[in-house]
């Protein structure tokens, strides 16, 4: 599968992101509150601590959460956060199997934050590596994805030179991010393979995915990019810093929504 492309789809309601190339490295440098405890809702490990009364692995304390979501970066990972230990004891075996059907089915049968556990976050990664993170508050997400672009220009760009960067590229703006909304929540796809050098300008095509690649759960990502269409690009200036947009189809960024 190609490790060079970015697709993200945005489910307002659900507060969901559907994302490809999106790692959980840039999850992780995005978000502003790290998640202090988790339940792991994939195939318990023995060798694990086991949380009695849900039956999950539970890792509690940043650097206990840090280690196990690094150690699985590559990995099949589905996790929710929870707020305190002693909170697990309340859960009803309902919940238990909501929670159980999500790291299952990678998707929700009710609301996936909970009010006993206070969780911020649900991340799923899919079959062929795609994930599906739940944000409690909806604006984490630019942040991260802010993150994921700026890591991805900035290994497009080695890949294309072979000397180093003289200053790292400047973070890919969080308002450029609100003005891409209505595109996000259609699909969308940031084809860093294709980037294009000119001088000190970096070109990144940018494109509208058909819905039926919401499908993409069970689907090469590859496939993304012969059924999009191109609809604008981003520029970055390395002289100046800056990013821009550049628009080729007004339609497809009309009506764009406040979060």
């Amino acid at each position: 599968m190609r490790n060079n492309i970015v697709y993200v789809h945005i489910e307002k309601v659900s507060h969901l992101t559907l994302t490809y190339g999106i790692s959980i490295i840039d999850f992780l440098a995005g978000i502003k509150k790290k998640p202090e405890n988790v339940l792991s809702l994939g195939v318990v490990d023995p060798s694990q601590e086991i949380d009695i009364y849900s039956g999950f692995n539970m890792y509690i304390g940043q650097n206990q959460v840090q280690s196990f979501l690094l150690s699985q970066a590559q990995n099949d990972l589905q996790w929710i956060d929870f707020d305190h230990s002693f909170d697990l004891e309340s859960l009803t075996p309902q919940e238990v199997a909501e929670m159980l059907y999500l790291g299952h089915a990678f998707t929700h049968l009710k609301s996936p934050f909970y009010y006993k556990l206070q969780n911020d976050f649900v991340y799923l990664t899919l079959p062929n590596g795609a994930n599906k993170i739940y944000y409690r508050y909806l604006p984490s997400f630019y942040r991260v994805l802010s993150k994921s672009l700026t890591r991805h220009l900035t290994v497009a760009y080695r890949e294309k030179r072979t000397f180093f960067l003289r200053k790292r590229i400047a973070d890919f703006p969080e308002t450029l991010v609100r003005q891409l909304l209505t595109l996000l929540i259609g699909g969308a796809v940031f084809d860093f393979g294709n980037i294009q050098i000119h001088g000190q300008e970096l070109t990144v095509s940018l494109l509208t995915a058909p819905e039926s690649v919401y499908q993409l759960k069970w689907h090469e990502p590859t496939m993304l990019i012969e059924k999009s269409s191109l609809v604008g690009n981003l520029k970055y200036n390395l002289t100046s810093r800056k990013w821009q947009l550049i628009v080729l189809s007004p339609e497809a960024f009309e009506d764009n929504l406040n979060f």
